[in-house]
């Protein structure tokens, strides 16, 4: 690709698992996105809880990452590198937003990508609060300021959802989508069908691997899901649904007598989110599922995630798979970044 190449001043806020990952991600690998994408990626700026640590001439990743994560990074970071804990303040050409998801205001993560925007800043967003609340409004302010929303991370971190619905399948008319879109909680009904254990002690044993928070309720009440079959559904079919237009139900009511009379037959019970056209309207549901033997997504077992769309002129696509953990979630962000700038 020779010395043509695309340079951008990146600003992240949030910086826990998955940010640190992205940081690690850019550090290893930014000579070969140069090289092979034509786009080298500088990050000038973190925002924390406490402040920001802010270089124009790009942060010294190597230091930064011989820290732990959150704020306290940052600010041994600072007090390394001689440098203040600054207000934050967003500046640059592109924000990583990686914040905590929080459904109820979206809050920060809404406020910094609103000033992102007034900024002509381009947004890759992983975390998901801000983007329920308020997407339709934010991809509005976004296009009168000439700026791009990608959020491919936020949809199921790895699997690339969005993307096969956006490019595989331009021009085709989505009729369907199906997915069982949280690792947890299909963990969770794989170890009770596969091992015949009850919901209680598969949820203890997906806690004990770390598969599962402490309190895992977005997960097991089906809330993870409908967050992301919403922001599926509003993106694909260019709607501005909310969390209030979906049927949630969650795992917590499946026992182990419904997963083994599903087993009889050959099924199996999964937490399917959907989003589906009955008598001319999109349903939007999330709810356990009997999956009979034939539906691809029966091959989607433990952490694992999968999506079908129905469509109209391409038939049925399937994709399953993908990483759950913050390095995957990560890598759908750096995915988005090149896809918006490769030479």
């Amino acid at each position: 690709m020779g010395e043509s190449y695309t340079k951008r001043k990146i600003m992240i806020t949030g910086y826990g698992t998955v940010a640190k990952e992205f940081v690690k991600m850019i550090n290893e690998q930014k000579e070969r996105y140069r090289e092979s994408y034509g786009f080298y990626a500088e990050i000038v700026g973190i925002i924390g809880s406490k402040g920001m640590i802010y270089e124009e001439d790009g942060i010294d990743l190597v230091t930064l990452l011989s820290f732990g994560k959150g704020s306290q990074a940052l600010g041994q970071y600072a007090q390394q590198k001689q440098i203040y804990i600054q207000a934050p303040e967003l500046k640059g050409d592109v924000l990583i937003e990686c914040s905590p998801t929080n459904l109820e205001t979206g809050e920060p993560a809404l406020s910094y990508m609103k000033a992102a925007i007034t900024k002509n800043m381009d947004i890759i967003s992983v975390s998901k609060g801000a983007l329920v609340q308020a997407l339709p409004e934010l991809k509005k302010l976004a296009d009168t300021n000439g700026c791009r929303i990608k959020y491919s991370g936020a949809t199921a971190a790895a699997l690339p959802t969005l993307d096969i619905g956006e490019y595989s399948l331009a021009g085709s008319r989505i009729t369907e989508i199906e997915g069982i879109l949280n690792g947890t909680s299909n963990f969770i009904l794989t170890s009770m069908s596969e091992d015949s254990l009850s919901f209680e002690n598969a949820l203890k044993l997906a806690q004990e691997r770390g598969i599962a928070e402490a309190n895992p309720a977005l997960d097991v009440q089906g809330y993870d899901s409908a967050c992301k079959i919403l922001l599926l559904a509003n993106g694909l079919f260019h709607k501005t649904w909310t969390l209030n237009d979906i049927s949630i139900e969650g795992i917590e009511k499946v026992s182990k007598a419904d997963m083994q009379f599903a087993k009889i037959n050959g099924n199996d019970i999964k937490l399917v989110a959907s989003a589906r056209s009955i008598d001319g309207t999109i349903t939007l549901q999330v709810k356990p599922e009997i999956i009979t033997a034939d539906n691809p997504l029966m091959n989607v077992k433990g952490t694992n995630k999968g999506i079908l769309f129905h469509t109209e002129e391409m038939g049925t696509i399937c994709c399953i798979g993908g990483a759950s953990h913050p390095r995957g979630a990560a890598a759908a962000a750096i995915k988005d970044m090149l896809n918006l700038y490769r030479g």
